[in-house]
């Protein structure tokens, strides 16, 4: 045989066994290395997961302060633009209307009512004055019938927006306070 005839059959003898086989305690050692890598990269993969879950925590935060801020804005334009308004309206109707008595100073003195914007509140005022106030207000006459209930002193929050007509109703549910309204004339019964 020559050289290259048993190289040849040496290879094919190599190649022929089977393969190495590994000791129980080698085995054992393999299995735990391969445990061991699984665990890492599960940890890994559960890190990234986590940062990937911070970031689009902080985006949606930065997105959602954006909104708000956005609203804010929005609202205290709405706001403003509503405010502007209503004093313009006001200014409109005191220009436009015929005279009145006093309607933007209490009729009364100042510790008896106080006047806001839209609503002027009588803290302890006589009934027939608050019927003459609101009376000229909404351009009506008084007509007193009954002195007892007219001199009655109220607290009233009354709204200059409201109807007459409302004014009226509400007033009525005061004890021992009547009133009517018929063809634009308040009467205290």
């Amino acid at each position: 045989m020559t050289s290259n005839e048993k190289l040849e059959d040496l290879l094919r003898k190599l190649y022929a066994e089977e393969p190495h086989k590994a000791s129980p305690y080698e085995q054992e050692m393999q299995d735990i290395i391969d445990e061991e890598w699984q665990k890492f990269w599960e940890s890994e993969k559960g890190k990234v997961k986590s940062e990937k879950l911070a970031a689009a925590r902080k985006i949606a935060a930065v997105f959602i302060g954006l909104l708000m801020l956005s609203g804010i804005a929005y609202a205290a334009v709405h706001i403003a633009k509503s405010t502007n308004r209503t004093e313009i309206v006001e200014d409109l109707q005191s220009e436009t209307a015929e005279p009145r008595t006093n309607h933007s100073q209490p009729s009364v003195e100042k510790t008896d009512s106080t006047l806001t914007a839209e609503q002027k509140t009588f803290e302890n005022v006589p009934l027939k004055d608050i019927v003459q106030e609101m009376a000229a207000y909404y351009r009506a006459t008084v007509d007193i019938k009954n002195a007892d209930s007219a001199g009655l002193r109220l607290y009233y929050p009354w709204n200059p927006q409201m109807p007459l007509t409302q004014v009226v109703e509400e007033l009525n549910r005061f004890e021992k306070v009547k009133l009517t309204l018929k063809d634009n004339q308040v009467t205290i019964e």
